[in-house]
């Protein structure tokens, strides 16, 4: 039976298990684009039946099923980016109330799937996405709206993706399988090396030495060697594990922060440039939004220089402005859970504290963001700064159901992951200024109070 030497067992080794990792990775990969995928049709056709919606409610509302056909007929003949093939309107007992369609369908309308308020059924064979949705939320007597989109073109995309993912990852493995092996067969040349030592070679290397002999003497020295090997060698990969442990938890939180820095104030502009197509037309509402844009690019800027500078916190003094510009920032992700936001300045008319901007601004938007996902649509999201000789205080107020467990452990500074990562940034950032944080629950939310300390107060002038 052909058996290969050490030499070689070891290095295809880890090249197998190089290669195995890859495929999980791959798997993984393209497990996300397919969830991609179907996350991004759902919100597709959902979208598109709320238009659908809006337009046939009134028409159902009184019962007249010609002008259902009429308005489901201008809708099928309008399209804008989404090929709609079958459009219908259901009875709450799965009668058709009216249904018009393209060409001659590819497939029935799956009645039987229709069993929850709204949802999306993929068909890979027709490549078509059946979508519903009750025509109103609050009276489902009055059916359900239905549509089957062409998603050929998200289809083809994945798969393009992912054969093109697929592919990479193969070359990467490969790659990597053989740069593995060869690395591997490198680190056992101070083997061969010992070897050829041992035999009357010429390098001899501070490696283990296995020696058969009867000898006690010899046999006790070669023990004592091989066991110094042995030690300075755990020694030595203990270190190694260590320097490479702490080297990536410095590289996971500084990514983590960067990615908050830089997110927020996108945000922000996004919120801004979204205003100006609106309002450009105003001149208060552009000179307003185009002076966001230019602080959020500064902020941008900051962030980008603290990072050369080993992600050291940027020497921008704090201003009014920086306080009262969360609300834009948050603008986008407050209007779509429904909750209003308001910020109130005490004390910081014209002045300069010694706090900084970014990490202030940072701290607090983390703060604005947590609580407007925590309360309920229509509630308010209340934010005041007061400002004292040497204290700067901010309170952030929503109206939720209190702190998640994971929520709490972040604010103490405790490890966190997953959404609690933002506030564990805070608690790091106040850590840093000197300052305090208090969690108080109120009758109906929470009140999150920060106290900053700081050396003077500079006038703006």
């Amino acid at each position: 039976m052909l058996r290969l030497p050490i030499t070689a067992r070891i290095p295809l080794a880890v090249s197998l298990l190089f290669l195995l990792i890859s495929a999980a990775l791959i798997s993984l990969a393209l497990h996300g684009v397919s969830r991609q995928f179907d996350r991004q049709v759902s919100d597709l056709g959902q979208v598109y039946l709320d238009g659908l919606s809006a337009a046939i409610l009134p028409s159902v509302r009184a019962g007249d099923a010609v002008q259902m056909v009429e308005v489901l007929n201008r809708a099928l003949d309008t399209h804008l980016g989404v090929v709609d093939r079958t459009l219908a309107v259901v009875a709450p007992d799965h009668r058709l109330l009216a249904h018009v369609a393209r060409y001659p369908e590819v497939e029935p309308i799956p009645l039987a799937s229709f069993t929850d308020a709204s949802g999306t059924l993929v068909n890979l064979r027709s490549e078509g996405v059946w979508t519903w949705r009750l025509l109103d939320d609050s009276r489902s007597d009055l059916g359900t709206v239905v549509a089957n989109l062409d998603v050929s073109d998200f289809l083809r995309q994945r798969q393009e993706l992912a054969l093109e993912l697929g592919l990479v990852g193969l070359a990467i493995s490969l790659i990597g399988a053989v740069l593995c092996f060869g690395m591997a067969r490198r680190l056992q040349r101070p083997i061969i090396s010992l070897t050829e030592a041992l035999r009357g070679g010429p390098e001899h290397r501070l490696r283990p030495m296995r020696v058969a002999t009867s000898d006690p003497e010899l046999q006790e020295l070669l023990s004592a060697y091989n066991w110094m090997v042995e030690s300075v060698k755990e020694r030595e990969a203990l270190a190694e594990r260590n320097s490479r442990i702490e080297r990536e938890a410095v590289l996971g939180r500084m990514s983590a922060a960067l990615a908050h820095e830089v997110r927020n104030p996108l945000g922000g502009l996004r919120t801004a440039v979204q205003t100006l197509r609106l309002f450009g037309e105003r001149g208060d509402v552009r000179t307003e939004s185009l002076n966001f844009i230019e602080r959020g690019v500064e902020a941008l800027q900051a962030v980008v220089d603290a990072s050369l500078r080993t992600f050291r916190p940027g020497a921008a003094l704090l201003r009014e402005e920086d306080i009262a510009d969360i609300r834009l920032m948050v603008g986008a992700q407050a209007a779509r859970g429904g909750v209003r936001v308001e910020v109130h300045c005490e004390g910081l008319q014209g002045l300069q504290l010694a706090l900084p901007a970014g990490a202030v601004r940072q701290v607090l938007l983390n703060l604005v963001l947590n609580a407007i996902q925590a309360s309920p649509a229509g509630a308010l999201v209340l934010v005041v700064a007061r400002a004292r000789p040497t204290v700067l205080t901010l309170h952030v107020v929503d109206a939720g159901s209190g702190l998640p467990v994971a929520a709490r452990h972040a604010l103490k500074g405790l490890p966190a992951e997953g959404e609690g990562m933002g506030l564990g940034i805070v608690a790091d950032l106040i850590k840093g200024m000197q300052g305090r944080l208090r969690v108080t629950h109120l009758a109906s939310g929470t009140r999150i109070s920060v106290r900053l300390p700081f050396a003077v107060q500079e006038d703006a002038s």
